[in-house]
C-alpha cells in the first residue's frame, strides 16, 4: 500500500488525531500487480500483488528447515518503483512454534481479548472512531490467561498462540499497538480483507466461513498438535468451533466462549456446548476470565502458580477499568 503516515499512537491522543488516523486506515491506496521478490533459506521467489495489493509466497524445501541456520526472516524487495519515495525493501517474520509444545491456542480478538461491543452498533462505532490502542480496554485477566496457556503446565512457553479475527487488515497497526500496550502475548494475526467479496456481489467476506478457513489452515499446518479455542458468543464463534470440531475431532482439546449476549443467545450456545461435549471436546460458556482459568487448571493445561497470577491480574485489571 501507499504509505498513509499514520502516527505512532501515544497515550492521550486527541479525538481529532484518532479520527484522522481511522480515516487513513480505511482510505487506503493499494498497489496492484506490482512485482515482489522474496528470499529465504537460499531460495528466491518472484510474484505480483493481486488487485488489492495482497501477495503470497510459498517456499518449498526437500528437507526439514533448520531455523537455527536459516533464521526466520524473509527478505522482501519491490521489483518496480511507483514513486521516488517507495520503500523498496522490507522483512517478513516466519512464526516457528517452540519445541515439543503441549498444545496450541487459537483466539478471537473482538469481545474475547478486547472489549469491542460488536453486538451494539452505536457502541462499536464509538469505540472504533473515538478510541485509539491505548484507550481500548482488554477483558480483565485475559493477558495473564493467554500467557499461562502459552507457558503451559510445564512452564516452558512452547505453546503457539494464533489470533483469528473478523477485524480487517486495515486495523493491523491498531491491534498490534493494543497488544503491546496491554502486554497481550504475541502471535500471528489472521485478519480479514474487507473488500474480498465485492466481486461476487457481497459487501464483505462472510465472517463465519472466513474464520473456518483460517482455523482449518492452522490445524492442517500442525496436524499432530491439539488446540484450545477461545471466542465469544456474539460473532458466530460457537458455530465456527463446532464445525471445526466436527471436521477435526481429534485436534480440539477445549473451547472457551465468553458470554457477551442476552439469554436467548445463551440458550443457543448451551445447545452447541452439549453437542460439542458429547463429541468429546470440553466447551465452557464463561462470563469472566477466572472461570476459564479454574477450568484450565482442572484440565492440567496450566498450573497452580499461574492460576494465582491470573486471579491477581483479574482483580488488578478490574480496578483499572
Amino acid at each position: 500500500m501507499e504509505e498513509e503516515k499514520i502516527q505512532d499512537q501515544v497515550k492521550d491522543q486527541s479525538v481529532m488525531e484518532h479520527l484522522k488516523d481511522t480515516y487513513k486506515r480505511y482510505e487506503t491506496d493499494e498497489i496492484p500487480y506490482i512485482g515482489i521478490k522474496g528470499s529465504f533459506g537460499g531460495k528466491e521467489i518472484e510474484t505480483k500483488t493481486d488487485a488489492e495489493g495482497f501477495f503470497e509466497l510459498k517456499f518449498t524445501f526437500e528437507k526439514p528447515i533448520d531455523y537455527s541456520e536459516t533464521g526466520n526472516i524473509v527478505q522482501l524487495e519491490l521489483l518496480e518503483r511507483k514513486t521516488e519515495n517507495d520503500q523498496l525493501k522490507a522483512e517478513g517474520h516466519i512464526f516457528v512454534p517452540g519445541k515439543d509444545p503441549e498444545f496450541g491456542v487459537i483466539s478471537d480478538i473482538d469481545d474475547t481479548v478486547m472489549i469491542s461491543r460488536m453486538n451494539h452498533f452505536i457502541e462499536k462505532l464509538r469505540l472504533m472512531l473515538l478510541n485509539d490502542a491505548t484507550d481500548r480496554t482488554p477483558f480483565p485477566g485475559i493477558s495473564a490467561l493467554l500467557k499461562a496457556l502459552q507457558l503451559g503446565s510445564d512452564g516452558k512457553g512452547n505453546n503457539p498462540l494464533f489470533y483469528v479475527s473478523g477485524s480487517e487488515w486495515n486495523l493491523y497497526d491498531l491491534l498490534v499497538n493494543f497488544m503491546q500496550y496491554h502486554d497481550i502475548p504475541h502471535g500471528p494475526l489472521f485478519l480479514k480483507d474487507k473488500g474480498s467479496g465485492l466481486d461476487s456481489g457481497q459487501w464483505e467476506t462472510e465472517e463465519e466461513g472466513y474464520k473456518q478457513k483460517r482455523i482449518r489452515h492452522i490445524l492442517k499446518t500442525y496436524p499432530p498438535l491439539k488446540f484450545i479455542c477461545i471466542g465469544d458468543s456474539g460473532q458466530h464463534d460457537p458455530e465456527v468451533y463446532q464445525k471445526i470440531q466436527e471436521e477435526f475431532p481429534d485436534q480440539l482439546l477445549g473451547i472457551y466462549i465468553r458470554d457477551v449476549t442476552p439469554d436467548k443467545r445463551d440458550r443457543e450456545v448451551r445447545e452447541i456446548r452439549k453437542k460439542v461435549n458429547d463429541m468429546g471436546t470440553e466447551m465452557e460458556l464463561i462470563e469472566e476470565t477466572f472461570t476459564a482459568a479454574r477450568h484450565a487448571l482442572r484440565m492440567s493445561w496450566i498450573n497452580k502458580d499461574q492460576l494465582d497470577n491470573i486471579r491477581k491480574s483479574c482483580e488488578e485489571d478490574a480496578k483499572g477499568s
